[in-house]
């Protein structure tokens, strides 16, 4: 089965797909557990603001709203960099650093969030859950899709439900383009898009990238010409893995001393 987190890494580079194809999660890098700290973290982060959202009042004060909100958010953080030091034994330096940095981007996310939420209760009759379930809709949660026929897998960050509309929403730690979604985002959102119509039965017009440096969700439209782009890489990527044989590609320096998969791979060394 390919996951679709492969796809990802078959557009940066082959070499990427292929050796996390055969190593699967035998393979802990540096740079997996820090994606996967920041996503908990990040998830955790969602769930205590909806919940303390719900605790807003009408004419609170602006300070009171951030201070609602965030107040718990730099001990939850603390909380997970313990379980990550003591699970896979991270330097004190480098969970100090990505902690750091994850406590500064929720606090100015939080500070833009209770000025929105303040706007809303000075214009609106909203009340503290109305005003949750805008900024935090009903989402499924690293939910596991799979299609056979398409020998395709995959766990996505998050499904929105509005309305009765299903949307995938991929979330990635790193900078975006100028304009618009990297090609290996758009096709994961599109990969997603294609299980969620085979076992959820919903189709899918539309999905988002939520690119969590600038704090900016950008879309994705799932149209024929991105679910043909998909079809083409699947194939190849099934080619390689089938035929155990990489192909054709140029090392590019940049993304090499970039790639989590420096240490092993053999055409980097």
């Amino acid at each position: 089965m390919i996951r679709v987190s492969s796809i990802s890494e078959f557009v940066y580079c082959p070499v990427k797909a292929f050796l996390n194809h055969v190593h699967g999660n035998d393979t802990q890098t540096r740079e997996m557990i820090c994606g996967k700290l920041v996503h908990e973290v990040r998830r955790g982060y969602e769930e205590i603001t909806k919940q303390n959202i719900w605790r807003i009042k009408e004419n609170i004060e602006l300070e009171n709203i951030f201070s609602t909100i965030f107040a718990e958010i730099p001990y939850f953080i603390e909380k997970i960099s313990k379980k990550y030091s003591n699970n896979y034994e991270m330097d004190h330096s480098t969970l100090k650093n990505i902690c750091g940095d994850l406590e500064d981007d929720l606090k100015l996310e939080s500070q833009f969030l209770s000025l929105k939420i303040k706007k809303i209760l000075n214009t609106t009759s909203k009340r503290g859950n109305e005003i949750a379930e805008m900024f935090f809709p009903q989402s499924l949660l690293e939910f596991s899709l799979k299609n056979e026929e398409l020998n395709l897998m995959g766990k996505i960050d998050k499904i929105e439900v509005i309305n009765g509309v299903y949307y995938p929403v991929e979330v990635k730690t790193g900078m975006p383009p100028s304009k618009g979604v990297w090609l290996a985002d758009a096709l994961q959102v599109a990969a997603y898009s294609v299980l969620m119509d085979y076992e959820l039965n919903k189709e899918v017009l539309v999905g988002f990238v939520d690119y969590i440096k600038i704090c900016e969700r950008r879309p994705v439209v799932v149209n024929s010409i991105l679910h043909n782009k998909l079809l083409g890489v699947l194939d190849d990527m099934l080619t390689m893995f089938e035929k155990q044989e990489i192909p054709e590609f140029k090392l590019n320096k940049n993304k090499c001393e970039k790639c989590e998969y420096m240490d092993i791979c053999k055409y980097y060394s």
